[in-house]
């Protein structure tokens, strides 16, 4: 299965997730925000540049740290587990309003593993799959944006 594809099946997924997690009340569907607010709100959520940070996983303490974010697409990012681990190749890219990355690691234990994840704006997180190809297994993983300060803050 192709990165994109396995991208485009992972957000779906989480996407579906996150909608049955939402409240149904009448209110809630009453007090929707105009739909140029909504428009720009999204518009904001999917701007590579909000990527930028660093990012612990939840269950345990691997940190993604991204430095850049550019226009065509890449993105300058390093993995730490906690030592440094050479990322081969990181992009992001935009789905509707949907903001994606890919992190590929080639290194001692990491052949080619990698991350797909999407961009959680409401919560300011990253959720989706780790491809771990040494093991031919696949982990759902999600990260929080680590705050200065933080143990384990990359330098």
């Amino acid at each position: 299965m192709s990165v994109a594809r396995r991208l485009r099946a992972s957000a779906a997924l989480a996407v579906l997730a996150l909608a049955a997690c939402e409240p149904r009340s009448e209110s809630a569907r009453s007090s929707s925000p105009a739909p140029d607010a909504t428009a720009s709100a999204a518009a904001a959520a999917a701007d590579p540049g909000r990527l930028v940070g660093q990012w612990m996983r939840t269950d345990a303490e691997y940190v993604i740290a991204i430095d850049e974010a550019s226009a065509d697409g890449k993105l300058v990012a390093r993995y730490l587990n906690p030592r440094e681990i050479h990322v081969s190749r990181a992009q992001w890219l935009k789905s509707g309003a949907r903001l994606q990355l890919m992190v590929e690691m080639q290194d001692k234990g990491y052949p080619g593993s990698n991350y797909e994840l999407d961009y959680d704006a409401a919560h300011d997180t990253l959720f989706g799959t780790y491809h771990h190809l040494g093991l031919n297994q696949d982990f759902q993983v999600s990260f929080y944006r680590m705050k200065p300060g933080d143990a384990g803050a990359a330098r």
